[in-house]
């Protein structure tokens, strides 16, 4: 009896660990080592554990591979669990083979750590990385739903317990819920589950054996359950979401933007994003309705009808028209399409996009800033209101709308003339030259003139101190030179004040309007909350903050020949007392031929008894030549090779660049900088340097840019200019150097200045309407070539130099003066100093 009691309890353990195992995941984490050639290297750490999860085990509707029989319940475990003491029997099938090549041993699971199982069912099941519609099953997958498992299992042997072991009844593990509409990828893959590999095709086509397979070793059913199964195409196409049908407007809008008859027409990047835009769009078309456009669409056609009101032309847009209640589609989508990429249009036109400026020429080196035509759709498809933001395209500076506002008013009704100051009437003829303290007739018209009395005691005929400091403000103003003497010039400029400024035709004014517009549209959309702003044919710079105006001085900017840029960079360095290096394109086409021509050697002797050309011009004018970093002697220059010296001048009086410059890197090799040549500033007309721009009050500029920088005081700033070097800017400062050609004033008035280097004609050609605008050379800078003095000869102001107006007679007698100036020239002797003279005309002017 006592052996049958103990035999008896014997088999009720067995049985009952046999039953332990089956249910929980922890009897199955030691497996026995002549089993762990089965698992796969790639099996996560706790894959023993994931094989008794629900998700990963169970059988999803939808899943199976075609013509697999119905899977086990989602609840249902369909497995042969590890025992010890089991041998492994080498797997026959192919992919089997594979799985155990890889194998490794399975980790247990860390202590405190929830079983895969409780885990799958408290969290839905994550995608795989390849997301296959039946992924590779854990270490006891269920045959009926792995080909490769049933075709192992009916290859191998089976061992007696096996029976026993995958007999397990159904009802012995907590059936888990599965919704019938989880994905394919969800319901296959657990957080714990191998990564998903592609199975071969021609696996995927074997069909799963009968349920009864699943009588197979256990040994050999982690080996072959962790084989990559294949996807089943036909299961992921039936959980896929199908996307709602699109509206038949919308289909019509596709089929449009694919016609290249209409496509071509339009910027192609405006074209493929409105594309990618309707190619995924299942809702509504956005302008249309049943009856013609909705009032998004009506509104859009609104604003791009007012586009002249902004510097544009409706008629670039091609706005279609609205579609006809109960029209086809087609035609309704051939309204949507076409305007959408004239709303597309609008906003890059508004952006700069109707002309490249870089087409135009070279030195218009600006990049309008357009936006990307995605972020337009998605703009113009989100707003409620999207005239708005085609009037949110414009730029947002304030000059751009003080010159739509005169745009708007030049094209309303006639202004009436303004009354003329009587004073302005006042005719001074021509005569003599009177300087302060000095008497004369004409003097008593002056006062009338100017509106300044002589006080008591003062004759009315003489220039008194009072009236000379009048005539002053008047030279200064019209850029003569400020004297407060009564000249031919002075007499000239009062007398064109009174005729008035010649009034252009109405059509130029607009014309000249649109140009600018137009220019302002190639300004960054940001331009800085401090920048400078250098503007060319006006012949000033400004500095910005904040929006106000904190700067504003006199500039002298490039020559025709020789014309300063249009761009935009970061000031980074402010530089006290620099050294002079001649740029590359003064040494080609200044320097190189006052150098041949001053000559060397043999003729230098002959025409002076003596000494080098070159050797004199370059000591004459400071110049250090350098070749490789090592001075050079001047007289062994070789011209032919000068591309390969560097010329350079030290600090001093006689530099060119005075005290101060300011760098913004640029390939133009352009910046801003003191000069020796202040008198050029009485000048009106100032397109007089080699392209660079030179500040009549640099050290007030530095001033303004190290104390927004870097908090420096004048006296900081001071202390800086008593030696050489270059100061590094914590914070770049934006530099936009433009060609602004008509600039609006506080009070409304527009001032317009000179085309100098003929952009505006350009631009105008390009806009459609070629016409030709002035291009000034006021008698000033008559013979202005080779004109610039040699820095500290002492020369100013005489023949050699540019003189300033206030000493020029009237056109007329300026073409006889120049006529006689030039036959004195041929008269004269050459001398040293003559030729040194035009050997270094020209070079200061950088």
């Amino acid at each position: 009896m006592l052996e049958t009691r103990v035999t008896s309890l014997l088999i009720a353990g067995i049985a009952s660990a046999l039953t332990a195992a089956a249910i929980d995941p922890a009897a199955a984490e030691q497996p026995p080592a002549a089993s762990s050639s089965s698992a796969p290297a790639t099996a996560p750490a706790v894959a023993p554990a994931a094989a008794s999860s629900p998700a990963t085990t169970s059988a999803q509707p939808g899943v199976a591979a075609p013509g697999a029989p119905a899977a086990t319940p989602s609840g249902t475990q369909a497995q042969a669990p590890l025992t010890a003491g089991t041998p492994a029997p080498a797997p026959t099938h192919p992919a089997a083979s594979g799985a155990a090549a890889n194998a490794q041993l399975p980790q247990p699971v860390a202590p405190g750590t929830t079983p895969a199982a409780t885990q799958a069912a408290a969290a839905p099941a994550q995608p795989s990385p390849a997301a296959p519609a039946t992924a590779p099953q854990p270490a006891a997958a269920a045959p009926a739903t792995t080909p490769a498992t049933a075709q192992a299992a009916t290859a191998t042997p089976t061992p007696p317990a096996a029976p026993a072991a995958s007999s397990t009844p159904a009802a012995t593990v907590p059936s888990q819920p599965t919704p019938s509409a989880a994905p394919a990828s969800q319901a296959v893959t657990s957080p714990a589950a191998a990564p998903a590999v592609a199975q071969p095709a021609a696996q995927a086509a074997t069909p799963a054996q009968p349920a009864s397979a699943a009588a197979g070793p256990a040994a050999t059913a982690p080996a072959a359950t962790q084989a990559p199964a294949a996807p089943a195409p036909a299961a992921t196409a039936a959980a896929a979401p199908t996307p709602a049908a699109a509206d038949p407007v919308v289909v019509a809008v596709r089929a449009k933007l694919g016609d290249n008859g209409l496509a071509s027409k339009f910027h192609p990047d405006d074209v493929a994003a409105l594309a990618a835009f309707y190619g995924e769009r299942s809702g509504a078309p956005l302008w249309v309705a049943a009856d013609g456009f909705n009032a998004k669409g009506k509104a859009l056609v609104a604003e791009i009808g007012k586009a002249a009101d902004w510097g544009l032309e409706a008629k670039d847009f091609s706005i279609p028209a609205a579609p006809a209640a109960g029209s086809p589609a087609e035609t309704a989508g051939d309204a949507e399409a076409r305007l959408s990429l004239a709303a597309m249009t609008y906003v890059r036109f508004a952006r700069g996009g109707r002309i490249n400026p870089r087409n135009l020429s070279r030195i218009l080196d600006v990049d309008p800033q357009i936006r990307d035509p995605k972020l337009v759709v998605a703009d113009l498809a989100a707003s409620e209101t999207p005239d708005a933001v085609l009037r949110g395209a414009h730029p947002k500076y304030p000059q751009f709308e003080a010159l739509r506002q005169a745009l708007i008013k030049a094209r309303g009704p006639a202004q009436p003339e303004e009354a003329v100051d009587p004073a302005l009437k006042v005719k001074l003829p021509q005569g003599k030259t009177v300087k302060p303290g000095g008497e004369h007739a004409d003097i008593a018209l002056l006062r009338q003139r100017l509106k300044l009395p002589a006080e008591a005691g003062v004759k009315e005929t003489m220039l008194d101190d009072k009236l000379a400091e009048a005539i002053k403000a008047f030279q200064f103003q019209k850029g003569l030179r400020a004297d407060g003497t009564l000249n031919g010039a002075t007499r000239a400029a009062l007398n064109a004040e009174g005729e008035g400024i010649k009034k252009e035709r109405p059509e130029v004014n607009v014309q000249r309007i649109l140009i600018n517009m137009e220019k302002w549209r190639w300004m960054p959309e940001n331009p800085g909350a401090l920048y400078v702003w250098s503007n060319v044919p006006e012949f000033y710079s400004r500095v910005i903050k904040d929006g106000k105006e904190i700067f504003k001085e006199k500039i002298i900017a490039g020559q025709p020949e020789w014309a300063t840029p249009t761009f935009s960079a970061n000031m980074q360095y402010i530089v006290f007392n620099p050294s002079w290096g001649v740029p590359d394109g003064i040494k080609m086409r200044e320097l190189l031929p006052r150098l041949q021509r001053a000559g060397g050697g043999s003729f230098f002797e002959q025409l002076f008894g003596g000494g080098g050309g070159s050797a004199e011009v370059l000591k004459a004018y400071g110049l250090t030549a350098y070749r490789n970093g090592k001075p050079v002697d001047p007289s062994n220059i070789n011209l032919s090779e000068i591309r390969s010296y560097a010329f350079t001048q030290p600090p001093g009086a006689k530099n060119p660049l005075g005290m101060v410059k300011f760098r913004f890197p640029n390939k133009h090799d352009v910046y801003m900088h003191d000069t020796t040549e202040r008198h050029l500033f009485a000048q009106s007309y100032r397109a007089l340097s080699h392209g660079c721009m030179r500040v009549q009050n640099p050290r007030r500029l530095a001033d303004i840019l190290l104390e927004a920088d870097k908090g420096w005081s004048p006296e900081e700033v001071t202390s800086a200019t008593r030696s050489s070097g270059e100061i590094t800017l914590d914070r770049p400062i934006p530099v936009h150097v433009t060609y602004f050609t008509a600039i609006v004033d506080d009070d409304g008035r527009i001032a317009y200045f000179g085309d100098i280097y003929g952009h505006d004609s350009r631009i105008s050609s390009a806009l459609g309407r070629p016409m030709t605008f002035e291009a000034p050379r006021p008698k000033e800078a008559i013979d202005m070539a080779g004109a610039d003095p040699i820095p500290g000869d002492g020369s100013e102001g005489s023949s050699s130099t540019i003189t300033t107006s206030s000493t020029e007679p009237t056109p007329a007698a300026a073409t006889g003066a120049k006529k006689a100036k030039d036959k004195n020239r041929k008269k004269r002797d050459i001398s040293t100093n003559d030729l040194i003279s035009g050997s270094l005309s020209g070079l200061v002017s950088n």
